[in-house]
């Protein structure tokens, strides 16, 4: 199958493979810019490739549809297939740890001889790494630290990565003619920011025939257990994905179960128990053993004196239980509640829309406004916004907002905080935005105390409305640096 995602995830180990390989930043690039086009483009890839229209898609060369093409025939990239010979999984896998590059990556293939992550935190640990040139005894200890971060968040996932695929499988799942009902459960469920694989329940009277089926699913890279009741399989893309089936008399029950953290399933069998009934994954039941019979996850909890809780509260903190005992639990904020969005890039610095797609985008969201906030000159490595640009974007925007009623396009700035606490634009550009982003894109490793007092330094700018992505943090990729928050 021609998988949109895992093609970009090929291309995008190509780009890290050439620049291992000391390859022109053009080429790089070419292959980085192609895995974003192919990820983000809308339709099937396979029909894009066969009737031409991959050519329009910008972003995707005459060398990159050619790769295309070979994928979409073989399920191969030949140059992926070239490289992957020369750089095996061990090499590459080195490429994942956060902040160590091609380039140093490269400098300790040739320099020491390192092929695979174990041998590089030994080097660390033996003093070695820290003799490379342009390495040091800083760059050493962060590359240990940073393996350990690795290892600690090895085989998540972002659940904005996973939850478009998991839908898209629960849709296919469903679709089977066996499947009764079905729905995503865990992690996903609960929408929490990493997942480690995807939990989907489904119930049926056949659930061998499911299986096979859900086996069967040309997304699926790799079956790594089988059984009546339980199929895990490995997508294309690298996503893990554990398929349930139970009958429909005991769907309910396990969808609750498989559904929430284990400290509120823990409170739940404590509240049945209070109540003289055992709850678990195949059903409520009385002391005599009989099964109080609901329909869904609603009655479950009815049936225990409390409201139904949203699955993003089932974490067992416990006031979610006390909450839904008095049938006060909070209204959650749903995509409806959300009017507009101020910090958003463009192509004008490293955004992937146009400011007129971003605005046509956000109209079709019905949004009633967009904040408009490209990076500004100091962060040079995404084509930051000088003063002269700035003004010229905010009178474009001008422009626009004067043939919109009932929408407008915020104008703004994601300004730097300078190592001093100052921000890098003048007053008097600053003055002329609607609003200021200050955000940290340096010096991360910064101790508490100067960490503190440049942000608050920033802070005190007038012309500064918002703090930007306060803690620093990467999910999976990089730890929040040292603030004092109080």
């Amino acid at each position: 199958m021609a998988d949109k995602k895992h093609a970009a995830a090929i291309l995008r180990e190509v780009a890290a493979m050439l620049d291992l390989e000391g390859e022109n930043a053009f080429k790089v690039r070419a292959y980085g810019d192609g895995a974003d086009a192919v990820e983000t483009m809308e339709g099937d890839l396979a029909d894009a490739v066969r009737t031409g229209d991959i050519a329009k898609i910008k972003g995707i060369g005459k060398g990159l549809q050619a790769e295309l093409k070979a994928y979409v025939e073989t399920g191969e990239i030949p140059t992926y297939q070239a490289l992957s010979a020369k750089y095996p999984p061990s090499v590459r896998e080195m490429l994942h740890i956060p902040g160590l590059g091609p380039k140093k990556v490269r400098a300790v293939l040739d320099e020491l001889g390192i092929s695979t992550v174990d041998q590089l935190e030994e080097a660390g640990k033996l003093g070695r790494l820290a003799a490379l040139k342009g390495f040091g005894a800083k760059t050493q200890d962060k590359i240990l630290r940073n393996i350990a971060f690795w290892r600690e968040h090895k085989g998540q996932t972002l659940f904005a990565t996973a939850i478009g695929p998991a839908e898209d499988l629960l849709e296919k799942i469903c679709a089977f003619p066996q499947v009764i009902r079905g729905d995503i459960a865990g992690s996903s469920r609960r929408r929490k920011e990493v997942v480690k694989d995807v939990d989907i329940v489904a119930s049926s009277g056949s659930p061998e025939a499911v299986m096979d089926a859900f086996a069967a699913l040309p997304e699926v890279a790799e079956v790594v257990g089988k059984g009546p009741t339980k199929t895990s399989i490995r997508l294309l893309s690298g996503l893990g994905v554990d398929l349930r089936i139970v009958s429909d008399e005991q769907y309910p029950y396990a969808l609750l179960h498989f559904t929430g953290s284990a400290e509120h399933n823990t409170l739940l069998r404590g509240r049945a128990k209070s109540k003289g009934l055992k709850l678990n994954e195949y059903g409520l039941f009385r002391e005599d053993e009989s099964l109080v019979v609901c329909r869904d996850e609603a009655e479950i909890y009815d049936a225990l004196g409390l409201a139904w809780i949203p699955p993003e509260l089932r974490e067992g903190t416990g006031w979610e239980i006390a909450l839904a005992e008095r049938g006060a639990l909070p209204a959650l904020v749903d995509r409806k509640d959300l009017q507009g969005v101020f910090h958003n890039h463009t192509t004008a610095s490293d955004g992937r829309a146009t400011l007129e797609e971003m605005i046509d985008a956000a109209r079709r969201l019905g949004l009633r406004f967009i904040g408009i906030s490209d990076h500004s000159k100091a962060a040079v490595y995404a084509n930051g916004l000088d003063d002269a640009r700035v003004k010229a974007q905010h009178a474009a925007i001008d422009r626009l907002n004067a043939g919109f009623d009932g929408f407008r396009i915020f104008k703004g700035i994601e300004a730097d905080i300078l190592r001093d606490g100052g921000i890098d634009l003048s007053a008097e550009t600053l003055a002329g935005c609607d609003f200021v982003i200050a955000s940290i894109h340096s010096r991360y490793g910064e101790s508490r105390e100067q960490m503190t007092d440049r942000i608050c330094r920033a802070l005190s700018n007038p012309f500064v409305t918002m703090l930007g992505h306060i803690s620093g943090r990467l999910l999976l990729e990089r730890e929040p640096y040292e603030l004092d928050y109080d």
